[in-house]
């Protein structure tokens, strides 16, 4: 019981990329710009923990990604427990439009519904964004496939909610051949349309953004928030005391 506890969480603390400085995550973002080959960034909060943990095919994709990010204070209360230094919270949600400002090539937008699918594109189209290709979340793996070999977008935004925007984000990364920066993007497009709003920025500095969006949408999202992070802190509870006994003989397994 201890090592499966254990193994769940571990592949995805090893894969993390933690950013440490503000320089650091002005690199990270230059390194996105220029890429030579498709590469696939994810997140890592809570909820993507908690899913993880239970589906192997979920965990395969976050592990398979070039680049996973701590998303959250949930994964940075685990990796204090752990005592690792989370480093800055690199959620999408503040680095994605960071990104697209900087962008140079075309957009492909994929995900949500309309019309804030039409919403989000227009702001970003208006901002100097050459967005050219915008599908919704619920179509077919291969039709997003199909789109955006066709286009070759140089980035693509994808806003289909876990695990769905995973598992085609790795397809897209096997069946592309130029140079594309894939990102998973959970709920963006809803932010940047106006579908969702984001939290007072006093409770964004308390890390209660949260508690925010719960409030704003109770019925859809007291699962994921209320049992959620419940259930997701008793198992960072099971992964630190999985691992005292190694931390008293001086050894680091994470």
């Amino acid at each position: 019981m201890t090592y499966r506890y254990h193994m769940r969480g571990n592949s995805l603390i090893r894969k993390l990329t933690l950013v440490m400085s503000e320089r650091e995550q002005d690199r990270i973002i230059e390194t996105m710009q220029t890429v030579r080959k498709p590469m696939v960034v994810s997140f890592l909060n809570a909820h993507a923990f908690n899913l993880a943990w239970k589906e192997t095919d979920f965990r395969r994709s976050l592990v398979e990604s070039d680049l996973l990010l701590r998303d959250g204070i949930g994964v940075s209360i685990l990796l204090t427990l752990l005592r690792i230094r989370p480093g800055l919270n690199m959620n999408g949600t503040d680095l994605i439009p960071k990104l697209l400002e900087r962008c140079h090539g075309s957009v492909a937008l994929l995900g949500t519904r309309e019309p804030y699918l039409s919403m989000a594109a227009a702001k970003l189209s208006e901002a100097g964004t050459d967005v050219t290709i915008k599908l919704d979340g619920f179509q077919p793996d291969l039709r997003y496939l199909d789109a955006v070999r066709e286009s070759r977008p140089a980035v693509v935004i994808l806003a289909m909610g876990m695990p769905k925007q995973e598992r085609v984000a790795l397809a897209l990364k096997e069946a592309i051949t130029w140079p594309c920066l894939i990102v998973n993007g959970g709920a963006i497009l809803d932010f940047m349309s106006g579908r969702v709003s984001r939290a007072p920025g006093m409770l964004q500095a308390l890390h209660l953004e949260w508690l925010f969006r719960l409030a704003r949408e109770p019925r859809r999202l007291w699962r994921r928030y209320v049992l959620g992070n419940s259930v997701f802190l008793i198992r960072s509870l099971r992964i630190w005391r999985s691992l005292r006994p190694d931390r008293d003989n001086g050894r680091t397994l994470i």
